[in-house]
C-alpha cells in the first residue's frame, strides 16, 4: 500500500482494507517472509473460508498468516494502529516486532486461546516502510479470518478514535441501564400496568449485549471473564430480547397481539437460550443464522401488528409504530453486517436508543394528559365533594326530622344507628334501641326471624306490615321496610331501613269502613243484596233530571213475581227468599252495568233504565221474562221451583216530561195490565 502522498496530519488516518499477501494454514514468523512465493492475494478484512485459494476455499476452523507492506510518508512521528479483533485470536507484528494480540494463536483447539479486545498499539517507524504481519487462527467460532479492518494514523487521532468509539459505547450503556431502573420505578408504583418492566428487561438486555459486543468493555471492567462466557452473554440476550419484546408488546396491546404467536416466540426463545447452555461455541455461533431467520418472520408479522393498532387508533399507536419500524430497520441492517452482506452495519443500538426516545415522547405526552386529565378530576371531584357535603347535610336533616324511624343495622341485626322519631314512635332512645335483645320484645322473635329470612333470600322486603310493641306495652301498627347495605366489591356489609307508623291510619281506614257497610247497608235490600226502594228513589230523581237536561228518554219496568203467595204458602217463606234471591241474581247478570236494580218491597222489583227508550225496554223486558220462565230459582227437597213474572213499563219523554209519581204510577197500571192479561207478560203503559 503506498502512502508516500498522504498526508496525515490533513487528510487523517488510513484504513488499511484491501490486498493483503494471504497465507493458508501457516504461522509464518515476521522475518521468513521475504517475498509472496506461496502466498495469494486476498480481500481484508473478509472470511478466509470465501478465499478460493487453490481451487479450494478453507473451512472456518484453521489457521493463516497475512502480510502486508505500506510505503509511508516522509518524517517519522509516533504512529497508531486501531484494531478492532479478529477471530478468534491474533497477534499482531510491526517490522518483525510483536505490537499486539488477542488470546493465543495455535495451530489447534487446545493450543490456541480465544479473545477479543479492541485495542490501539503505538509505534515510531525506523524506515519509510513498514511491514505488517497478522497471524490469526480459529477453532472456536463460525467466521475465521481477517474479519475487521486496521486503522492506521497518527498516534493522537487514533487513540481519540478508539476513546471515542468507547465513550459512545459506555454512554449508551449507561443510558439504557438507567432508562430500565427508570421505568422499573414506574412499575414499581403501579405494579398492575406491565409495560414498563418489560421495556426495562429489553434495555438491560440491550446494555449487556453492548456491554459483551463491539467494544468488549465488560472485558475490561472484568478481565477473568474468558472469550466462551462474554460469547454466551451475547448470544442470551441475542436469544432473549426477542422474548420480552413480545411481552412488551403484548402488554401495550394485549387485544390486538395474537396469543399463539406469543407462545410462539416465546417458546423459540426459550428454546434456544435453554440450548446456548449446552452448545460448543463453535456449533453456537452456527445457530445465529437460524435465528435471525426466526426474527426477520417475527418482524413481518410486528408490521401486521403495526398496522393494526394504527387502523384501530389506539392510545400511541403512531409512537409506537414509527419506534418499531425504526427498530426493526436497524436490526435487520445489522444481521444483514453480521452475515457480511454489507460492510457496515452495527447500529441496531443506535435503532433502540431512537426507541427508547420516542417511548420517552411517548410517556411526556400521555403523562401530560394524565396530569391534565387529573386536574379536570380533581376539579370534578371537588364539585362532588362538595355536593357531597350538602347531601350529607340534607341527610342529617331529614334523617333528624324524619317522622319515620330510619334505622341502620349490622349482619347481627344489632342497631348501629336510629334517628330521633324512635323516640316518639316507640318509646325507645338510641342507646335504648341498641340492646343487642331489644328486637326481640318489639318484634316477636318469630316475626324478627321471618324478616331476616326475607332480607336472607331476597336481599330487600317493602313495606311489610307488622305490629309493634311499644316500650309502654302498647301495640301500634307499622309499616317496615329493609335492605342490605354493600360495599364496593358487592358484599353485604349491614341493613338499612325505615319503620312508619300507620296506626292513626289503620283506624281511620276501619272507621270508612265501617262508614261504608253503614252506607251500602242504608241502600241495599238485605235479602236480595241488590238496592232498596229508598235508593231507587234517589237515582230516579237525579236520572230524571239529566233526562230533563240532556233531552233523552228514560225507563222504568216493574215486574211482580206470579202467584208468589202460593210459593209461600206450599213451600215456605224460606223458599220464598230463595226464588226471590234467584230471580234478583239472574236480573243482575242480564242487564247493562248503567241500568239500576232494585226491591220495591215483597215480590215487586223495578228496573231503572237510563237512555233507553220504550220499544228496546219492552225488547229487554220480554227477554228477561222468558230468561225467569225458563230458570230454576230453588230446589227444595229435590223439586226444582220456578216462577214467571209480569212486567209493566214507563218511559219518560223528553218532549213530554212527567213527574216521579206519574212515571211510576204509569208503570204499575201498565203491569196491572198484564196481570188482567193473564200474567207472564210484559205491557208498555199507552194513554
Amino acid at each position: 500500500m503506498d502512502l508516500r502522498a498522504w498526508d496525515f496530519e490533513k487528510n487523517g488516518s488510513v484504513d488499511l482494507s484491501g490486498e493483503w499477501t494471504f497465507f493458508k494454514n501457516s504461522l509464518i514468523a515476521p522475518g521468513s517472509i521475504t517475498d509472496t512465493a506461496g502466498g495469494h492475494h486476498v480481500s481484508v478484512p473478509g472470511l478466509w473460508s470465501r478465499y478460493p485459494v487453490d481451487g479450494l476455499k478453507m473451512t472456518p476452523r484453521g489457521y493463516a498468516t497475512y502480510h502486508l507492506v505500506v510505503h509511508l510518508p516522509e518524517g517519522n512521528p509516533v504512529l497508531g494502529l486501531f484494531c478492532e479483533g479478529q477471530g478468534s485470536a491474533y497477534a499482531l507484528y510491526v517490522n518483525g516486532r510483536l505490537k499486539g494480540r488477542n488470546g493465543v494463536v495455535g495451530q489447534d483447539r487446545q493450543s490456541m486461546i480465544p479473545d477479543k479486545k479492541p485495542q490501539t498499539i503505538f509505534f515510531k517507524p525506523d524506515s519509510r516502510q513498514i511491514n505488517i504481519v497478522m497471524q490469526i487462527s480459529n477453532f472456536h467460532h463460525r467466521k475465521g479470518g481477517f474479519r475487521n479492518e486496521l486503522l492506521l494514523g497518527l498516534s493522537q487521532p487514533v487513540h481519540e478514535f478508539q476513546m471515542n468509539n468507547w465513550f459512545v459505547e459506555v454512554f449508551s450503556i449507561g443510558l439504557l441501564f438507567v432508562m430500565g431502573f427508570y421505568h422499573l420505578f414506574i412499575f414499581a408504583f403501579r405494579t398492575k400496568n406491565r409495560p414498563p418492566l418489560y421495556f426495562a428487561m429489553v434495555c438491560w438486555l440491550w446494555a449487556v449485549r453492548l456491554v459483551v459486543l463491539n467494544q468488549n468493555t465488560f472485558l475490561f471492567i472484568q478481565p477473568v471473564l474468558t472469550w466462551g462466557a462474554a460469547l454466551k452473554i451475547e448470544y442470551f440476550t441475542f436469544y432473549i430480547a426477542p422474548v420480552v419484546f413480545c411481552l412488551f408488546a403484548q402488554s401495550l396491546y394485549p387485544k390486538d397481539l395474537h396469543r399463539l404467536f406469543k407462545w410462539v416466540v416465546v417458546g423459540l426463545g426459550l428454546f434456544f437460550t435453554g440450548f446456548l447452555l449446552f452448545a460448543d461455541p463453535f456449533f453456537l455461533s452456527r445457530t445465529v443464522t437460524l435465528y435471525q431467520v426466526v426474527i426477520m418472520i417475527q418482524i413481518v408479522y410486528y408490521l401486521y401488528f403495526l398496522s393494526r393498532i394504527v387502523m384501530a387508533k389506539r392510545q400511541g399507536a403512531p409512537y409506537i409504530a414509527v419506534a418499531f419500524i425504526i427498530t426493526f430497520a436497524t436490526v435487520i441492517v445489522e444481521a444483514l453486517y453480521f452475515q457480511d452482506i454489507l460492510l457496515y452495519g452495527k447500529i441496531a443500538h443506535y435503532g433502540f436508543l431512537a426507541f427508547i426516545f420516542i417511548q420517552a415522547i411517548l410517556l411526556a405526552s400521555l403523562l401530560s394528559k394524565a396530569f391534565f386529565r387529573v386536574k379536570v378530576l380533581s376539579g370534578e371531584l371537588e364539585g362532588v365533594n362538595r355536593q357531597l357535603v350538602e347531601s350529607e347535610k340534607k341527610y342529617r336533616e331529614i334523617f333528624d326530622n324524619s317522622k319515620d324511624i330510619i334505622f341502620t343495622a349490622g349482619m347481627d341485626a344489632q342497631i348501629r344507628d336510629v334517628n330521633p322519631a324512635c323516640k316518639e314512635i316507640l318509646g325507645y332512645d338510641k342507646k335504648e334501641i341498641q340492646d343487642k335483645n331489644r328486637l326481640d320484645g318489639i318484634l316477636g322473635s318469630l316475626v324478627k326471624s321471618r324478616l331476616q329470612s326475607d332480607l336472607s333470600d331476597q336481599g330487600q322486603f317493602k313495606n311489610v306490615e307488622l305490629t309493634l310493641k311499644r316500650k309502654d306495652g302498647k301495640r301500634i301498627d307499622a309499616l317496615m321496610s329493609a335492605s342490605y347495605r354493600y360495599d364496593n366489591n358487592g358484599r353485604p356489609i349491614g341493613v338499612q331501613g325505615s319503620v312508619r307508623d300507620i296506626t292513626s291510619r289503620k283506624q281511620a281506614e276501619t272507621e270508612r269502613m265501617r262508614a261504608m257497610e253503614f252506607k251500602q247497608i242504608a241502600i241495599t235490600d238485605p235479602l236480595t243484596n241488590i238496592y232498596n226502594r229508598r235508593f231507587f228513589f234517589e237515582v230516579l230523581k237525579k236520572e230524571i233530571s239529566r233526562a230533563k237536561r240532556n233531552t233523552t228518554f228514560l225507563s222504568v219496568i216493574l215486574m211482580d213475581a206470579d202467584y208468589f203467595k202460593h210459593i209461600n204458602d206450599q213451600y215456605g217463606h224460606l223458599a220464598g227468599d230463595q226464588v226471590l234471591v234467584g230471580l234478583a241474581d239472574l236480573c243482575l247478570k242480564n242487564l247493562r252495568k248503567t241500568d239500576i236494580l232494585a226491591r220495591f218491597g215483597g215480590e215487586e222489583f223495578v228496573v231503572l233504565m237510563p237512555e233507553t227508550k220504550a220499544a228496546s225496554s219492552l225488547k229487554k223486558a220480554d227477554q228477561l221474562r222468558e230468561m225467569i220462565a225458563q230458570k230454576t230459582m230453588a230446589v227444595v227437597e229435590g223439586e226444582k221451583l220456578t216462577l214467571t213474572v209480569s212486567m209493566g213499563i214507563a218511559t219518560f219523554h223528553p218532549d213530554n216530561p212527567i213527574t216521579i209519581n206519574d212515571l211510576l204510577e204509569q208503570a204499575d197500571l201498565a203491569l196491572y195490565r198484564s196481570k188482567e192479561a193473564g200474567r207472564n207478560t210484559v205491557t208498555a203503559w199507552e194513554a
